[in-house]
């Protein structure tokens, strides 16, 4: 059964994915911090995305996952799921899975290792669209792929295919978010670009960005979700508050290689108030890691489950 079509906007924090020790997932854990990011109004959720390793998981337990966690959130805010592969035969089989399991849409990250031409990628991407009728949402983080999507490729992309609906931009350059704001316009209305980092998501909005899926939201939901409300009630003082709030929070970035490994100590320590196990290879073996988010926490919040 195909999902009505939603149109993605706010706060959707991409979550980690939460494990026993023995590397299966940890179902109590995973379901209390959806409940928990739901219950602080975020606009949606995204699993399976970079900080959920989904390149660290076998495509049979991506689509688990997808389907017990599509399950337990039931309506109550959109899901997004992470489907991409550098394969794009299991990109598409990963994402009629996440259609089939009733997800509202895919985040798909172009595919890494090689670069490719936008001719290549064009392809790549409509071929995906095609295969579903749910939304797709392009994932560009040059960071890790190697390869920068242009505002012109996706401005091309959201005019060919109307389930090509916006874009996580995970780029430190506040230019690139505008030429493709700019661009998509031109052709699109409706196509939403989404910051990611967390000190840009203010002037994202300003300039006509529809929200952000971004780190500190996994732990700290109520700051990106005051943010965003504030701004859209035109609140501007107090969304400033806010921004300035957040800014403070990205310096967990720096705790953990990958960062993923201190978000999920975050959630740790202020969500659910016991540990869940890490698996390989972001295995957490600097202890400093522990003590480093404690005070983080403590200097930041007041701890919400003891």
């Amino acid at each position: 059964m195909v999902n009505e079509r939603v149109k993605f906007h706010g706060i959707i924090p991409p979550v980690v994915t939460l494990f026993h020790e023995v590397g299966e997932f940890n179902w109590e854990a995973n379901k209390k911090l959806a409940d928990y990011l739901i219950s602080q109004g975020v606009n949606g959720i995204l699993f399976m995305g970079s900080t959920g390793e989904f390149s660290s998981l076998p495509i049979e337990k991506r689509k688990k996952f997808a389907e017990e966690m599509i399950r337990h959130v039931d309506k109550r805010v959109p899901v997004l799921i992470g489907t991409g592969t550098p394969s794009p035969a299991d990109t598409i089989e990963l994402s009629r899975h996440a259609q089939e399991s009733g997800a509202d849409g895919v985040l798909v990250v172009s595919p890494f290792y090689w670069k490719f031409t936008e001719d290549q990628l064009f392809e790549y991407y409509t071929s995906i669209a095609d295969s579903i009728d749910i939304s797709v949402l392009i994932y560009n983080i040059p960071m890790l792929t190697g390869q920068s999507l242009s505002p012109q490729l996706i401005a091309r992309l959201a005019e060919s295919r109307s389930n090509i609906v916006g874009i996580k931009d995970t780029i430190e350059s506040m230019t690139h978010i505008r030429q493709l704001i700019t661009e998509t316009k031109k052709v699109r209305d409706d196509f939403a670009v989404f910051a990611a980092f967390d000190d840009l998501i203010l002037p994202g909005l300003q300039i006509g960005a529809a929200g952000a899926i971004n780190g500190t939201s996994v732990f700290a939901p109520e700051q990106s979700v005051n943010l965003y409300n504030e701004f859209k009630n035109e609140n501007y003082k107090k969304a400033l508050e806010h921004h300035q709030k957040l800014v403070s929070l990205t310096s967990i970035y720096d705790f953990s290689q990958p960062l993923l490994i201190a978000i999920k100590e975050a959630v740790h320590q202020r969500v659910l108030g016991y540990d869940t196990a890490f698996i390989s290879p972001a295995l957490n073996l600097d202890d400093s890691i522990k003590s480093k988010v404690e005070d983080f926490i403590s200097n930041n919040f007041e701890v919400l489950t003891k």
